[in-house]
């Protein structure tokens, strides 16, 4: 019965929609990253020590920023991200009625009361 419920948890997670996942997935890693480079003051970085690799961590964050930002911005858009988590990640199923078309064309007639 176990694996029976795994199956379904397995399942259930390929019916989410990936990409909105990751758009919120990769949000959080880009507010991490921000959050940590607000946390350095690069006057405290050390130079003179060559060992001391801390400011080529940092340059290196700096210039992947964008390019994260840049997909980011991309998989908002493609997944049409509303901002309700729950609501993007699941792959609400709606069934096409002539109710449902109506409501998209604007006729009050077949809108839900």
């Amino acid at each position: 019965m176990a694996e029976i419920d795994d199956l379904k948890g397995k399942l259930k997670k390929y019916e989410e929609n990936g990409v909105a996942k990751l758009y919120y997935s990769l949000n959080r890693k880009a507010w991490e990253m921000a959050d940590m480079l607000n946390s350095i003051n690069l006057k405290n970085v050390t130079l003179d020590d060559p060992k001391d690799k801390t400011f080529e961590r940092i340059r290196f964050i700096i210039n992947d920023s964008s390019g994260i930002a840049t997909a980011v911005k991309a998989l908002g858009e493609t997944a049409g991200i509303t901002g309700d988590e729950d609501k993007d990640v699941r792959n609400i199923k709606q069934r096409t009625t002539p109710e449902t078309i109506a409501n998209v064309f604007g006729d009050n007639k077949g809108q839900e009361v």
